[in-house]
């Protein structure tokens, strides 16, 4: 008897151009995914008409005084189903955008991502792939400490410690040029895609 169980994907994206690089590396991933069997649901939090503001809604559950928020929940059931999850956004400013910020201040919260006692939650024990988008080459962002601020922020602090994940990992997809159809740009780019489809293949 066959006891493999599918494995799924949710791919978190953040562009409020519909056919911007970020959708396409987020469709990459899935296309990866997929075709090694696994099953995948693609989140574009515009398309979705996320709102990404902490509202005295949020702060009440916080305080224990309220329900979570119907839009976060809702959000929060799609994580909770997904065993690998990968959130692809831009790098604005050397951070994440507001959008990004959003769903980490409001989603990926206490009574869902961890406990009040500190305790990892609903997060414990997935594969979480943060994959961002910059102009910059990735050696920058090594050599200048960004990086570093980056991993530690995201990766070790939120994930690691409080969420109780294991397997994260920071992917870039660097060296971009926002509107530039410079043919040998675009071919680099397109090559980057690839990889980004081979990494969805290999959690599936």
């Amino acid at each position: 008897m066959n006891t493999t169980t599918t494995r799924t994907a949710l791919i978190i994206t953040a562009n409020p151009e519909h056919h911007s690089l970020t959708n396409a590396t987020g469709k990459a991933f899935a296309e990866g995914f997929h075709a090694h069997g696994g099953e995948t649901r693609i989140l574009d939090l515009y398309d979705a008409g996320f709102n990404p503001v902490y509202t005295s809604a949020d702060r009440a559950h916080y305080l224990g005084k309220a329900d979570m928020p119907k839009d976060v929940a809702a959000i929060q059931a799609r994580l909770a189903q997904a065993d690998v999850i990968a959130l692809v956004f831009p790098i604005y400013w050397y951070t994440m955008p507001a959008m990004v910020k959003g769903l980490f201040d409001r989603v990926i919260c206490r009574g869902f991502a961890y406990n009040a006692d500190g305790t990892p939650g609903a997060l414990a024990g997935k594969t979480v792939r943060v994959i961002m988008l910059t102009g910059g080459p990735e050696s920058w962002y090594e050599s200048d400490g960004i990086g570093e601020a980056l991993d530690n922020q995201i990766r070790r602090q939120t994930f690691m410690k409080y969420c109780g994940v294991k397997d994260v990992e920071i992917v870039y997809v660097d060296n971009l040029s926002m509107g530039d159809d410079d043919p040998a740009k675009r071919e680099a780019a397109a090559k980057q895609l690839d990889g980004i489809r081979q990494l969805g293949a290999s959690l599936a």
